[in-house]
């Protein structure tokens, strides 16, 4: 079974090298697993799968589609 690496919103920042606070205003779009139902409660990332939201949303490299 393959472990998931899991990321607080803080590696995440640093990782990204942006704010805390970019995290918290993209947390909407970022995929990310919650653990409660309170302001304060746990965000946790999983990598790949972060990296694959970057991959498909944000690549520099992506090819636009043909019209």
């Amino acid at each position: 079974m393959e472990t998931m690496k899991l990321i607080n919103k803080k590696d995440l920042a640093k990782s990204l090298n942006v704010s805390l606070s970019t995290i918290d205003r993209r947390l909407k779009e970022l995929p990310h697993y919650k653990w409660g139902n309170k302001p304060q409660s746990r965000v946790v990332f999983v990598a790949g799968e972060v990296r694959d939201y970057f991959d498909s949303n944000y690549s520099v490299n992506k090819k636009r589609e043909s019209q």
